[in-house]
């Protein structure tokens, strides 16, 4: 049996938060449109991955 890499369908990309209520850590997770995944922990993380994310706008490929 040959080994093939894992594909992933079926999960949309954009941007998760939770950890919002009082005393929780929060935390994101945002799958870029070309599948790249990004997670922050901790309010100032989290803030400073809510500015950079953008639906269906992929910095990712504009850096290379």
């Amino acid at each position: 049996m040959s080994e093939q890499p894992a594909t992933v369908t079926g999960i949309p990309a954009g941007l998760t938060v939770r950890g919002l209520d009082r005393e929780q850590t929060p935390v994101a997770d945002w799958l870029c449109s070309c599948h790249r995944h990004e997670r922050a922990t901790g309010r100032p993380a989290v803030q400073q991955l809510l500015t950079r994310a953008r639906t269906g706008h992929c910095p990712h490929r504009e850096a290379a």
